[in-house]
Formats: C-alpha cells, sequence, structure tokens
C-alpha cells in the first residue's frame, strides 16, 4: 500500500470512489469540499494497492502544523470501500503517521463519520485510532429518528396533519433558497446570535452542483391568513412564505440543514408540516431524519431544551465524535 497526496488529476476517480464506498457522502466529494477551498487548505490524501488502485481517501486540510479531515466539513474521515478489511487502516494510520512527520505535522484531528451514514459497517478506523492513542476530543449529540421503525411522536402524525389542514399549509420544493433565505438568517440571528454557516450564493450554487442530494422546501399559507386560520376568500389564491428547511439526502439519511420560521409559521407549526411531509411523504422510503447537533463548547454543553425537542418528534442520540493523534 502506498499513501499519495491528492492532486486535481484525481478528481474523477475520487468522486467515483466516494459514490461506490460503503460510508462515503457527497459532502466527500471534491466539488463540496472545494466551494470554500479559499478558507481551507486542502491537503486530502489517497491510498492506493500495488496496482495503482485506490483503496481509501481521506479529505483533510492543514493549518499550521496541524492536519484537521476536514475542518470545514461536519465529518471527515477515511472513507473505505466494502473490501476494507479490519486490519487494513493500521497500515494506512501507519503510512499516514510516516508522511505527517515528514511534514512537520504534529497533530491530527480526526472527525469521524456517524454510523448513520454508512452503507456498510465502516468503523474499521475507530479501531485504528484506538490502537494508535488517539484520543476523543470532541462529542457532539446528534437527534435521529429511526424511519424505519419509528417511535410514538407527539409532534408529528395526526396533529401536524390536522394543523396542515386547518390553515391551509401548502409543502411544496424550490430550487433556491433566496425566496426564504431572509427567514433563516432572522433565526439565526434572534435564537443562537449567529449567522449561517453558507450565504444564500454558496448553498444555491452547491445546489446547482447536486441537485440530487441538496432539496428546498417551503411551506405556504394564503396570503390574506391572518394567524388564526381566517382567510379572505376574494384573495386566497396569493400565498406568502410562512417556513422553510433546506436538506441533505444521501445513503438513505435527510439531514436537515435549515430550517426556520416566520413569527406566523411558528404559530401555525409549519416546519412540524415540513418534517411530517418530508419524512411520511416525499422520502417515506429513508432510514433516518438527522436533526443535527444540540451542542456547544466542543460537546461539553448540551442544549436540554433544543434536545427535548427533537427528541419530541421521536428523535433519539447519535454522537458525532472527534479524534486527536499525536504525530
Amino acid at each position: 500500500m502506498e499513501i499519495l497526496q491528492y492532486e486535481p488529476s484525481m478528481k474523477a476517480r475520487w468522486d467515483a470512489f466516494v459514490d461506490k464506498s460503503k460510508n462515503g457522502t457527497f459532502l466527500l466529494k471534491r466539488d463540496y469540499m472545494e466551494y470554500h477551498s479559499d478558507r481551507f487548505k486542502d491537503h486530502s490524501f489517497v491510498f492506493v494497492d500495488n496496482d495503482g488502485k485506490f483503496t481509501a481517501l481521506l479529505p483533510a486540510n492543514i493549518e499550521g502544523d496541524v492536519l484537521y479531515s476536514h475542518k470545514g466539513l461536519t465529518y471527515g474521515g477515511l472513507i473505505m470501500s466494502d473490501r476494507t478489511s479490519g486490519g487494513e487502516p493500521l497500515e494506512m494510520f501507519a503510512l499516514l503517521k510516516e508522511r505527517l512527520s515528514e511534514l512537520g505535522i504534529r497533530k491530527l484531528v480526526y472527525k469521524a463519520i456517524p454510523h448513520i451514514y454508512h452503507r456498510q459497517p465502516a468503523e474499521e478506523d475507530l479501531y485504528a485510532l484506538f490502537r494508535f492513542g488517539a484520543t476523543l476530543s470532541v462529542r457532539n449529540l446528534s437527534t435521529a429518528i429511526e424511519m424505519r421503525e419509528p417511535m410514538r411522536s407527539s409532534r408529528l402524525g395526526k396533529r401536524a396533519l390536522k394543523r396542515q389542514r386547518q390553515n391551509d399549509i401548502v409543502v411544496e420544493e424550490v430550487d433556491s433558497v433566496s425566496s426564504f433565505w431572509d427567514i433563516i438568517v432572522e433565526d439565526r440571528r434572534v435564537r443562537h446570535n449567529v449567522r449561517p454557516v453558507h450565504t444564500a450564493d454558496e448553498l444555491n450554487c452547491l445546489k446547482s452542483k447536486f441537485p440530487e442530494n441538496i432539496r428546498i422546501y417551503i411551506a405556504t399559507v394564503p396570503a390574506s391568513q391572518d394567524g388564526s386560520g381566517a382567510v379572505d376568500a376574494g384573495i386566497a389564491s396569493a400565498r406568502k412564505i410562512v417556513g422553510g428547511a433546506v436538506i441533505y439526502l444521501d445513503k438513505g439519511v435527510i439531514h436537515l440543514q435549515y430550517a426556520a420560521c416566520t413569527p406566523q409559521g411558528k404559530d401555525l407549526y409549519a416546519t412540524d408540516v415540513i418534517y411530517h411531509e418530508l419524512i411520511f411523504n416525499i422520502f417515506p422510503q429513508s432510514c433516518y431524519f438527522d436533526f443535527g447537533i444540540s451542542n456547544e463548547d466542543a460537546g461539553r454543553y448540551l442544549n436540554q431544551g433544543m434536545v427535548a425537542h427533537k427528541e419530541e418528534f421521536g428523535g433519539r442520540s447519535v454522537v458525532y465524535d472527534i479524534y486527536e493523534m499525536d504525530i
């Protein structure tokens, strides 16, 4: 086995390997990784066998004397084929450690791919990390609904349908986030005093590159609705957006990237209706609906109210782990 630094000429082979891997998702394809290449200096690696065939990939960027896998992504880690054996990542980490030492890198920060994104069991890397003395530095708690055997929910099902019918809420897919991005920005500002990770232009660009994976939905009500459900019949045909959601769809997982409502949308529980439509009607064959993490301070603070809210939909916990390994 040999380790090579990624080069742009490898792009097509990299993306093809991700497609066939047992734990890669579209976030780990080059067009997604490189949308913020001005902020993260790519230093990805490719593992090849004696015939030059790709055996594993490591998406990564470098900052000073630290290699991250990958700082600009939700998760990274080794992307492996379904032929990867339990012992092979031991050889991969040995090669990686030797190469990083030659480069003067003192530490590897490794973001593992959560198990819900695995097409086949793919935790050989976690065993190798243990063997090489890596330590768990961050454990974030996400909440996911197991859609094949869903738990009883107080927010979905009949209650969501009743609200949808009472308020004439329509959920539809759109091609751009621009129509409701201000709602997302305002929601982040009011609730968390932060801005979204992406800009509207960035997300629309990514959507154009991954149209089947990045999906955008809005919830609308009659424009004349006053919040109580009353509608002026004379202008009932006009509609207004009261909420929206951006989801990432891959490997049977619906990941909720963004979701927000206007004040009226909150009163109508418009996001509940969006989630209900996604889970039961639009993507009923999916395996998981992942709400994302509820942590701050590298996992050391848990927003209990946020977790409780997500669990009302029938979600339970999945961890997003980050390890550190001295070189």
